[in-house]
C-alpha cells in the first residue's frame, strides 16, 4: 500500500473505533441502558452488539426522534463496518475509503443530536 492509503485506513480505523465509542456512551445513558462490549474488543463481539441496538431501540422509552436517531446511528455505523470489511478483505479502493468515512460523519452528526438530547434528561 502506498502512504495514502495507509494513511486513509488508519484515519478509517480510528474514526470506526471513535464512532463506535459515541454508541457506546449514547447506549450507557438510555433510559434503558444497553451495555456495549468496550476496551480490547473485536469486531466478532461488536458487529453483533450493534446489531442488537437496532432490535432494542424501539423499546426504548424516548419520543420517536431520538430511537430513530439510536436505530439510524447503529445502522450506518454496521454499513461503515461493512465497507471497511471489504477494504480488508477485498483491498483498498478509494471510493469505499471515502464512502466509509461518510457515512462515519453521518453517523457521528446522528449520535451528536442524540447524545444533547440525553443531556438534557432528568
Amino acid at each position: 500500500m502506498s502512504d495514502h492509503e495507509d494513511e486513509m485506513m488508519n484515519q478509517a480505523t480510528a474514526r470506526l473505533t471513535s464512532t463506535y465509542g459515541g454508541l457506546v456512551a449514547c447506549c450507557a445513558n438510555l433510559p434503558i441502558p444497553i451495555t456495549l462490549p468496550s476496551g480490547l474488543v473485536t469486531n466478532l463481539e461488536i458487529v453483533p452488539a450493534v446489531r442488537r441496538i437496532e432490535q432494542l431501540a424501539d423499546e426504548q422509552p424516548i419520543p420517536d426522534e431520538q430511537q430513530a436517531q439510536l436505530y439510524t446511528a447503529a445502522l450506518l455505523w454496521l454499513a461503515a463496518a461493512d465497507l471497511y470489511k471489504l477494504l480488508v478483505t477485498e483491498g483498498y479502493v478509494e471510493a469505499r475509503v471515502g464512502g466509509l468515512l461518510g457515512i462515519l460523519m453521518m453517523t457521528r452528526d446522528t449520535l451528536k443530536d442524540l447524545g444533547e438530547w440525553l443531556l438534557t434528561q432528568p
